[in-house]
């Protein structure tokens, strides 16, 4: 019921209780999926670059660990702490944020990828262990895929532990993804986030 004695709302307050009222559509499955791809083709460069490194020594796994973690980090967190989002969400106009509308938090944006970024770490590490034990004649006789093989083999048992819970993680996130209204990921309920459509300046 109207009050008639109420303060009439400053335009401003009208425009914020519109905000309010008119909450941001959540990101669905098959855009945030689209961002990924967006985010492996913007990787190719450097993908491609490691491949060619990687075929000139077999310390390169060990030597691209720290600079590897960094460029993950860089893109999953800095980005998303910086402007809401790697660069395929920023692409198709999807923002993460808090659930509560806030800005994503440094501890929130560390929070969603740490699961991956400790797995990831984990196979890369052990990846380098096997390069780095495989004889070097061998190495450089092999082609791409029976080097990577042959890597795999020589693996830890807890780096080959490690690839095999990413991939459960990331199937996970995406029957998350599905079976919530909003879209949320596991990662997202981790951080407290959610994966949303930017507004468009009218």
């Amino acid at each position: 019921m109207h009050n008639p004695y109420q303060s009439p709302l400053a335009d401003l307050d009208t425009a914020r209780a519109e905000e309010i009222g008119t909450p941001p559509e959540v990101g669905g499955f098959w855009i945030r999926v689209g961002a990924q791809i967006l985010d492996v083709i913007f990787l190719l460069p450097v993908i491609g670059l490691t491949f060619w490194l990687s075929s000139l020594s077999r310390y390169f796994y060990a030597i691209w660990l720290i600079p590897g973690t960094l460029l993950g980090m860089f893109l999953t967190v800095y980005l998303v702490r910086r402007y809401g989002g790697s660069p395929g969400k920023l692409v198709l106009k999807l923002r993460v944020q808090m659930r509560d509308g806030a800005p994503v938090s440094t501890k929130a944006a560390l929070l969603r990828v740490a699961p991956m970024l400790a797995l990831s770490l984990a196979t890369n590490i052990g990846t380098a262990y096997a390069a780095v034990n495989l004889d070097q004649a061998t190495y450089f006789s092999f082609g791409f895929m029976q080097r990577a093989a042959a890597m795999a083999a020589l693996s830890p048992g807890w780096a080959t532990l490690a690839q095999t819970l990413m991939q459960v993680w990331m199937l996970a996130c995406a029957v998350a993804m599905l079976c919530n209204t909003r879209r949320r990921a596991v990662h997202d309920f981790l951080a407290g986030t959610v994966v949303v459509k930017a507004k468009r300046n009218l």
